[in-house]
């Protein structure tokens, strides 16, 4: 049972202020007994009550009862006189009732009244922000469970993408119709490598840069595939984190042989020469 839920229903105040039938009011006696925090906030409650109830109390007026007194000594005196008509003597008496007691009793039932209405309504204010309080946790602890598992399926989603390239890694480097061509460093770059996994019949490249040095941060490297001379572009690739794994990049129709140059960042139509790092002839 949610006994916060319970408590902010509005049927406690129902229960104090006698609104309930006896079936209602015998339910929620017996919540009561089950949970102390049900019985606690129905004590508050009624003293709550009781406080504003003596709040709004006010005295009878000063001399009230010598008043009632004179008047109906007064009227009992006046009885002979105004016998021919009873209609008068009867309007007197309704008015005296309406002039004395019955505004007394008016005043009181309006003063309880009063009381328990303003006691409801701070009861229901109490609750309601308790109420509020409690869902805007609720709506934080949600919140937080929603990023929680907005990350993991990120990660999950990464995950997955780092398996499936690691299998298709292994096939690459399995599958027989791949040529692995070794790109050596050419001129001054000596001591730098890098290696080319070409299928001439699905035209899939790839390539392990692997012993490439690291670009400026305006700079990156290019592949070409070169026919009888005529260099095409092979697409552009990363290092970093990515320099040991084998990156796939354009494919390529025909090739005798693998090159790659430092180009500015996303490639250029043509490659520049003097930045050839490493070359590599295509086997067979």
């Amino acid at each position: 049972m949610d006994v916060q839920r319970y408590i902010s229903s509005g049927i406690i105040e129902n229960h104090v202020t006698g609104l309930l039938s006896e079936v209602e009011s015998r339910e929620v006696l017996s919540t009561m007994q089950q949970y102390p925090e049900v019985k606690a906030a129905a004590d508050a409650l009624q003293v709550d009550m009781e406080r504003y109830i003596q709040l709004w109390a006010t005295k009878p007026p000063a001399g009230i009862k010598r008043q009632i007194m004179e008047r109906l000594h007064k009227t009992e005196a006046d009885e002979p006189v105004v016998a021919e008509s009873e209609t008068p003597a009867e309007t007197n008496e309704d008015t005296f009732s309406e002039n004395t007691g019955l505004n007394i009793s008016q005043l009181q039932i309006w003063q309880y009244s009063a009381a328990a209405a303003i006691v409801l309504l701070l009861g229901s204010i109490v609750m309601n922000v308790v109420s509020y309080s409690n869902s805007g946790s609720y709506q934080q602890q949600i919140s937080s469970l929603q990023t929680e598992q907005s990350s993991l399926m990120a990660e999950k989603e990464a995950l997955k993408e780092q398996l499936e390239f690691a299998h298709k890694e292994m096939g690459v480097m399995k599958d027989p119709s791949f040529k692995w061509t070794r790109m050596p460093g050419v001129g001054k770059h000596t001591g730098v490598v890098a290696t080319v996994c070409w299928n001439p019949q699905s035209k899939e490249t790839f390539i392990l840069a692997q012993a490439l040095p690291e670009p400026p941060v305006d700079k990156q490297y290019q592949l070409w595939a070169i026919v009888n001379g005529k260099p095409i572009d092979a697409g552009v690739f990363e290092l970093g984190n990515k320099a040991h794994s084998v990156q796939k990049v354009k494919p390529v129709e025909n090739a005798q042989v693998f090159a790659v140059t430092l180009e500015k960042k996303g490639g250029n139509p043509s490659p520049t020469l003097d930045q050839m790092f490493v070359a590599g002839k295509v086997a067979g």
